[in-house]
């Protein structure tokens, strides 16, 4: 990871007007970021930051079992810990600055892409590249979210955009190329770290090169390996200091996460616990949700590619890559929009060629004025808007934790349905919520299932040890006509309520944030 750091800096550092404009507007990106989206964003990013920041917080059961890797949460952890310093930890910087962060990288990845696609397409698809990557609602949705899947995709830009693709890059003086790739390496080992199903894109790519490098091959393959095998054993060494509290463990007994990762969510299959969908759901339901109004674009990009030779032979290996992480996300059975984001950026170039394609210069404003009314709103209904009660409740406790004004904090709710100490941030108030553990073992028990089974039998189980002593509650609103009665007997009333959304999936999610108090 430090290996990156001087990387990362000489590549900001190339300044210019169109770096300024993208960093000004993710920040602002950032501002308007208001929502909750996914559990991960918090519980596998912020939460485990704050962890090791402040010694403590919520570790979840992936945590338990060693499955993810701290490279990721230590990132957010080095934010934190600048944040500790300077003595701003209980202010509002606490919750904002991870988002600001994190915009700031994505804007990186949105320059990387803007010159991978002038590279390769030429200078006439620029500033329509630029106006795809800023005006897609699933760029502006998720650019400033802690997710793992937003840094994955910035990693995975960036060591695109140095890596020697076909058509684009010829292996002739190997000095041309090689620090190139040596650099793209480096990203890539690190994105496949934070998330291994990356490593899917980088064995492709890695096979095409091997097999088009002819003479070099000797010389490809010995980067791969050497930088590679550096950056592991560096994760190695950090996840196994940070689990075992030891680092001559890393001798002993280390902690390789990866594999541990491969071994329980495909080969024990406990990732089917999170949902299980059709093999086609990429297809019909993931791409037309992630691209929306820009699809004929990309089939008018698509068709005027394929229609031009030596733009297809240039194109080729990242359209290849993106068919076959399709193809092999499709064969999982557990789906999500954040997992296919990587190579999202490959789709908006297709998008941007289809743009600067059309030969109307009317017609191609009327596209580009298409595009922002059917993108935008979108984006900043679910930035702004939907979800967002979680956040707001949260942020009502945590103002009034530091008023001393709460004793208990308890939530009624699917688990994971809000942060945690990555905004409540107080070690002396007792709290607690539903927990979901999967069936790892005979002896999981999903709380969040229990409750939802029964709630007036729950609750009433649960008095002595959880519900009486605890002084304020957090639950949706759907659940106070059946709650209602037997709350009031316990001396709740409401005290606060949030908007939350206006619809979900989730009945269980449906409708505002309710916060009872007993005085």
């Amino acid at each position: 990871m430090f290996i990156t750091l001087p990387v990362l800096m000489a590549y900001l550092l190339q300044s210019s007007l169109c770096e300024a404009v993208l960093h000004v507007f993710r920040w602002f990106n950032a501002y308007l970021t208001r929502t909750y989206d996914n559990p991960d964003e918090y519980w596998q990013g912020q939460e485990i930051a704050h962890y090791l920041t402040f010694g403590y917080g919520y570790l979840t059961w992936e945590w338990r079992e060693r499955i993810r890797s701290f490279a990721h949460p230590f990132i957010i952890a080095f934010v934190y810990k600048l944040i500790q310093l300077l003595g701003l930890d209980n202010t509002d910087f606490l919750v904002f600055m991870p988002r600001y962060i994190q915009s700031s990288l994505t804007a990186v990845a949105d320059f990387a892409i803007y010159s991978l696609s002038k590279r390769i397409m030429g200078n006439d698809v620029a500033l329509p590249m630029l106006f795809t990557t800023l005006c897609s609602w699933f760029n502006f949705f998720m650019a400033a979210r802690t997710l793992s899947n937003t840094m994955e995709m910035m990693l995975t830009v960036v060591a695109l955009n140095y890596w020697p693709l076909s058509g684009v890059v010829h292996l002739g003086d190997t000095k041309s190329w090689l620090r190139s790739y040596q650099i793209s390496l480096i990203f890539a080992s690190i994105a496949c770290i934070i998330r291994p199903t990356n490593a899917l894109i980088w064995m492709y790519l890695g096979s095409q090169l091997l097999i088009s490098s002819g003479s070099k091959r000797f010389i490809v393959a010995l980067n791969a390996a050497f930088v590679c095998s550096t950056v592991l054993f560096m994760n190695i060494f950090i996840d196994t200091t940070l689990y075992e509290y030891d680092w001559f463990q890393v001798f002993k007994n280390p902690v390789f996460t990866p594999y541990l990762f491969f071994k329980l969510n495909v080969v024990q299959g406990i990732s089917l616990f999170y949902g299980v969908h059709q093999w086609h759901w990429y297809l019909s339901q993931g791409l037309p949700v992630i691209l929306t109004s820009m699809i004929p674009f990309m089939l008018y990009g698509l068709c005027k590619i394929y229609a031009k030779p030596n733009i297809y032979n240039r194109m080729k290996s990242l359209l290849s890559m993106s068919l076959w992480i399709v193809f092999i996300y499709s064969l999982l059975p557990h789906k999500e929009f954040r997992f296919i984001y990587p190579i999202v950026p490959v789709l908006l170039m297709v998008v941007s060629y289809g743009l600067a394609q059309i030969q109307s210069s009317a017609w191609r404003k009327r596209a580009y004025i298409f595009l922002i009314l059917t993108q935008f709103p979108v984006a900043l209904y679910l930035s702004l808007w939907h979800q967002r009660g979680v956040i707001d409740a949260m942020m009502w406790l945590r103002n009034e934790s530091q008023q001393n004004r709460i004793k208990s904090i308890g939530v009624l709710m699917p688990c994971h349905s809000t942060p945690w100490e990555s905004i409540l941030h107080n070690p002396n108030i007792p709290k607690w919520f539903l927990t979901c553990e999967p069936p790892i073992s005979d002896n999981s028990i999903d709380e969040a299932d229990e409750f939802y089974q029964d709630p007036i039998q729950f609750l009433r189980s649960h008095t002595n040890d959880r519900i009486w002593p605890t002084t304020h509650l957090v639950i949706f609103d759907n659940l106070l006509p059946i709650l209602y009665r037997d709350l009031q007997y316990y001396g709740y009333q409401e005290c606060q309520r949030f908007f939350n959304s206006h619809f979900h999936d989730d009945s269980r999610r449906k409708g505002d944030v309710v916060i009872l108090c007993r005085h």
